[in-house]
């Protein structure tokens, strides 16, 4: 049955607010620009998020918007935008009149809202703070702890910060976690380096903040470099700030086959926590996330139970430490069919919106009928427009014609100025998840 939200629901899709202090460190303009604004247009999926009704604002309007609320059956969504965007879309909302008294007047005559962020930040908290002082709204935040437990959040979403808590809840955290040693500075971070690379062994080196594959360098036993060398070349990267960094065992995987398992925390008090989903992530690079593919054939992998185990013995503490919302522990199954956890993603994850339209669409046990999966890096070819592209691929949007749960759902569609977009297919099986892949590539090439 469709999810639906008693209290009014307002989505804040703060996705850029979330990662702006880490991104903005590149001195290189266009590249920050082009790092940052990738956040925004992940606003795009949320349309997908919370069932419905709902009140979603993002950074920009939303194309396809439309078409996804009538296809997809969520008729009193709405959805917009602020005239004069930012990178910080809770302090937009709180700058321009007409989205605060759109939320206003969402919260009806008892004035009770729910806002549901893609992360807590402390600009977030800032916007609930004078919806509820100004406003005099009562405003619930179910998926986001209060201020006081902000840094619970900031702490666990840290290299460091994961390797920590998880060595210290986990009994068995030696057989999970890859070797690593946390260093204060590059100088020490050049020297483990030589001493894995000595041993023959490849590794990894983390910026403490790090997120997608950016502030992450693998160094391989193919070659003799000095610490001066591994200084120099870390030292050019913006993104190895003034801050902790992890230097970690390299896990050799040879298709990089990486499930990552969502877990929702509730207040604690509120139920015990409970995982939404669990997926295999899709890169496009090292550790350059595009997606997920959420099927049953991860549930019968031999390492499944212990990666429900770990994630829930986690997030059980992390509730009673006072974290309120998602989270997603990212991992990597080496050529020996061993799972080892690498992190902890504090907020909504890159999946989040094909479990809950799955779970809009075909109910709680969705994953017993549909295979899903999830690309937000598609190439647009010579389509730049929403309207070109949905034509493009018309016949083929879900729901397609027939009995079976089959079709293309497209998600994110802001960045067609820079030939990209995203989707999600849905089919009965990973075979024709794959076959309608080859479609929507080969109308695109052809267009």
């Amino acid at each position: 049955m469709p999810i639906e939200n008693r209290i009014p629901t307002v989505v804040v899709s703060n996705f850029a607010e979330a990662h702006i202090d880490f991104l903005g460190r590149t001195n290189d303009p266009t590249r920050r620009d082009d790092l940052i604004s990738g956040e925004d247009y992940h606003g795009d999926r949320t349309i997908l998020w919370a069932g419905d009704p709902k009140l979603v604002i993002a950074s920009y309007p939303i194309a396809h918007a439309q078409l996804n609320i009538t296809r997809l059956n969520y008729p009193n969504t709405i959805h917009i935008a602020p005239h004069d965007p930012t990178h910080y879309l809770s302090l937009d909302i709180l700058r321009e009149k007409e989205l605060l008294e759109s939320i206003v007047k969402y919260s009806g005559e008892e004035r009770v809202v729910q806002l549901v962020p893609y992360a807590t930040t402390r600009e977030f908290l800032q916007l609930v703070s004078a919806l509820r002082g100004d406003f005099g709204l009562q405003v619930l935040i179910p998926e986001s702890p209060e201020i006081d437990f902000l840094w619970v959040r900031d702490y666990i979403d840290t290299k460091t910060g994961f390797r920590s808590l998880a060595s210290y809840w986990l009994p068995d955290a030696d057989t999970f976690l890859p070797f690593g040693i946390v260093c204060v500075n590059l100088e020490q971070v050049a020297q483990i380096v030589c001493w894995f690379l000595g041993r023959g062994e490849a590794c990894v080196v983390k910026a403490d903040t790090g997120e997608s594959g950016i502030g992450t360098t693998v160094f391989f036993p193919d070659g003799v470099l000095s610490v001066e060398e591994i200084i120099n070349k870390l030292r050019s990267d913006p993104f190895y700030s003034d801050e902790l960094i992890v230097v970690e065992k390299y896990i050799q995987s040879p298709n990089y086959f990486s499930p990552s398992v969502e877990i929702k925390v509730p207040k604690l008090g509120n139920g015990a926590p409970h995982i939404t989903y669990v997926s295999n992530q899709l890169f496009l690079g090292f550790g350059d996330f595009c997606g997920v593919q959420i099927d049953r054939s991860v549930y019968r992998q031999p390492w499944y139970p212990d990666l429900e185990r770990c994630s829930l013995t986690l997030a059980g503490k992390l509730q009673e430490m006072g974290y309120v919302g998602h989270f997603d522990l990212d991992c990597i199954v080496s050529d020996n069919n061993e799972v080892y956890l690498l992190e902890i993603n504090a907020r909504r994850t890159g999946g989040t919106h094909v479990h809950e339209f799955a779970k809009h669409a075909f109910g709680d046990d969705y994953i017993n009928n549909v295979s899903l999966l999830s690309f937000e890096a598609a190439d647009s070819g010579k389509i730049t427009d929403a309207d070109e592209l949905l034509g493009t691929l018309k016949d083929i949007l879900y729901p397609m014609e027939g009995d079976e749960p089959l079709g293309v759902i497209v998600t994110v569609t802001t960045p067609l100025i820079k030939n990209r977009f995203g989707y999600i297919i849905v089919a009965p099986a990973e075979q024709k998840v794959l076959e309608l892949r080859e479609q929507i590539e080969n109308r695109i090439q052809r267009y």
